[in-house]
């Protein structure tokens, strides 16, 4: 068993060089979220929680 001793490092500083950490994307939806109680868009009729959210 490896025990690595905790680094002097914080995200901050991780972040500021470029090279370690990628750019920041942020992420799209193609279509709006859809609530837990709103019909599926799968079109079967159920709620989204019974339906295609189950998972």
């Amino acid at each position: 068993m490896t025990v690595q001793a905790p680094s002097n490092k914080t995200k901050d500083d991780c972040c500021n060089d470029s090279s370690c950490c990628p750019p920041k994307v942020p992420v799209t939806r193609s279509m709006p979220k859809v609530g837990r109680n709103d019909p599926c868009p799968c079109g079967n009729g159920r709620k989204y929680k019974k339906c295609c959210g189950k998972n």
